[in-house]
């Protein structure tokens, strides 16, 4: 495990874009459909996110009239393997994956075979090979070896294969698929999974599955001088970032820049040399300048000091090249993952991809964590160009529910610069809560609990006008419902008393600004406040069924007002109820 001080070669060995290949069971019809609908709304979603994951679909269990581009009758190719666009889209929605004629026997190893030669004739470097086949799984194949072959043959080939069970009910596997199963897991003894029916739910596994194993960066973790583990940094939370792009107000063609660095030197009657006319003065020509030729500076003590390229790149990055290290331990008790955060963190797994026996050390060291309640103090740089960070590795267990039995929080560690002390508030006052008041703080707080998660919040405005433009994209009609989760529910609200959350906040609404009464006016204030009640926007208000619009202070003079015949209870009334009081009293 010896660190190596040149790792360029397994830098450039990383580089590449993910690929899937989606395989839809089309022997059964009611399968197919729902396959088919969960198949579509991955799509909608690589061209919501722009997403630069290679993504092929292909039919199996028909026999086709005309042979596919893979020379056999049982394979239907509907999406090549390559970056989703508008067309593949609209030509997969309109097909109808019912129309297809099952065969007689179902065949399997002929798909897998297809998949291979997909990502064999992918012309760009590939990241990673994820196979996801959506089908039931209590009809096994008629090939059932060759099948098992080709799961070998790929598995042997850095290719993940995952099965998605889409079926209505509960039902008992085929034997043949406990062995698929074993057989893609490289002999580990993984549980059939359970059925799905819901194409939303498919679409999140199919979503999970496709970007698997999409590590931000594969470093080598030096532990000391002369030993280092294999380790990949992962981005738990991602983000959809739409970019906008400048057309030309003419042609709607795409506007690009380009810079280009040249120099200026004198000219010395050589032909074969890049002469450009400068004008007036044709003793001077430009000609392109080499990255090797810039010069950096900065200035210091009135005079410039000039850096090269590489010596600016050793500037930045004084670690060398990209990888984490080791400096030291703490005791947990300093760390906080919640207030110590300065920008989105990191997960970390063993990899042994880069270093055999990784995982082994991994474990070692994570064990030994837990058991002293101490995080990992280390260094991160994640790119060559990368400004290093001091980080803190905090041993975790299932991050964010997901199925991973260990691993390393990466929590970024803020500089002194970038810690603030909060300014002391001397407040020598006596709050007077009761224990009432703070029993009511500690129900709404339990109310109010949730589990958090990056993408459960998205910008309103922002999501109706990506459906917007995705209908008119898409040629649809309708725009697809969007559920706006700023907004509070009040359902959550209703266990909550009125009367306490009033008396202690004031009312759930906005109430109307307080007016001052002049000294001089005199009268009862009450029946000032009556007399400056409008009872044309009270009527109609009424007519439109819109009493709502008053807060529940208003309702209640409202019915003091409306109600002179009987006396009405009306703390502890909830608005719905303080509404339906209005509509029934008034006349």
């Amino acid at each position: 495990m010896d660190l190596s001080d040149d790792n360029d070669e397994e830098i450039a060995s990383w580089k590449g874009v993910p690929g899937v290949v989606v395989l839809l069971n089309v022997f059964d019809k009611n399968t197919a459909t729902v396959a088919h609908v969960a198949t579509c709304r991955m799509l909608r979603h690589y061209l919501r996110s722009s997403s630069s994951v290679l993504l092929g679909v292909c039919l199996y269990g028909t026999e086709d009239v005309s042979v596919s581009a893979f020379g056999t009758k049982s394979v239907i190719d509907l999406i090549p393997l390559t970056a989703p666009n508008l067309n593949d889209f609209k030509k997969f929605r309109e097909v109808d994956v019912s129309s297809y004629e099952p065969p007689k026997e179902l065949k399997m190893s002929d798909a897998l075979g297809a998949c291979s030669i997909m990502f064999r004739n992918c012309k760009k470097q590939l990241l990673s090979r994820t196979i996801i086949i959506l089908t039931r799984i209590d009809v096994a194949p008629i090939d059932q070896k060759p099948t098992l072959i080709r799961v070998r043959d790929l598995v042997d080939f850095n290719t993940d294969i995952r099965i998605i069970n889409i079926a209505e009910d509960e039902y008992e596997a085929h034997e043949f698929y406990t062995k698929f199963l074993k057989e893609a897991n490289k002999g580990k003894d993984i549980d059939i999974p359970k059925p799905i029916w819901d194409a939303k739910e498919i679409e999140k596994i199919m979503h999970l599955q496709s970007h698997r194993n999409l590590a931000v960066a594969k470093l080598k973790f030096q532990i000391e001088e002369g030993f280092a583990i294999g380790v990949a940094v992962y981005k738990l939370s991602t983000k959809t970032q739409h970019k906008k792009t400048n057309l030309d107000r003419t042609d709607n063609a795409v506007v690009k820049s380009t810079t280009k660095a040249v120099k200026v030197c004198k000219s010395n009657n050589d032909e074969t040399s890049m002469e450009v006319d400068d004008g007036e003065d044709s003793g001077l020509k430009t000609m392109p300048l080499l990255k090797s030729e810039t010069l950096y500076y900065q200035e210091f003590g009135g005079e410039r000091v000039e850096f090269t390229d590489a010596e600016m790149k050793m500037l930045k990055n004084p670690f060398g090249p990209p990888m984490i290290k080791l400096l030291g331990f703490k005791p947990t008790d300093i760390m906080c993952k919640e207030k110590w955060f300065l920008k989105t963190g990191y997960f970390l797994f063993p990899n042994d991809s880069i270093i055999e026996g990784s995982t082994v050390a991994f474990k070692a060291m994570h064990q030994a964590c837990v058991e002293t309640k101490m995080v990992a103090i280390s260094v991160l740089s994640t790119r060559v160009n990368a400004k290093p960070s001091i980080v803190a590795l905090a041993p975790c267990t299932h991050p964010l529910g997901l199925d991973v039995e260990i691993g390393f929080d990466v929590i970024h560690i803020p500089f002194v610069e970038n810690v603030r002390d909060l300014p002391e508030v001397e407040d020598d006052e006596e709050t007077g809560i009761s224990r009432e008041q703070k029993g009511l703080m500690k129900d709404m707080l339990e109310t109010l609990k949730f589990d958090y998660k990056s993408d459960m919040f998205e910008n309103p405005k922002l999501q109706c006008e990506y459906r917007a433009v995705e209908a008119i994209a898409l040629e649809e009609d309708d725009l697809e419902p969007f559920v706006d989760t700023t907004k509070p529910s009040n359902d959550r609200l209703e266990d909550i008393h009125a009367d306490s959350f009033e008396e202690l906040f004031g009312p759930f609404e906005i109430s109307a600004p307080k007016r001052s009464i002049p000294k001089d006016s005199g009268g009862n204030p009450k029946k000032a406040k009556t007399e400056d009640f409008d009872e044309s926007t009270l009527k109609y208000r009424v007519e439109s069924q819109s009493v709502d619009k008053y807060t529940v202070a208003q309702l209640r003079d409202v019915l003091r007002l409306i109600v002179t015949s009987e006396k009405l209870a009306l703390n502890g009334l909830k608005k719905s109820q303080l509404v339906e009081l209005v509509y029934k009293h008034y006349k």
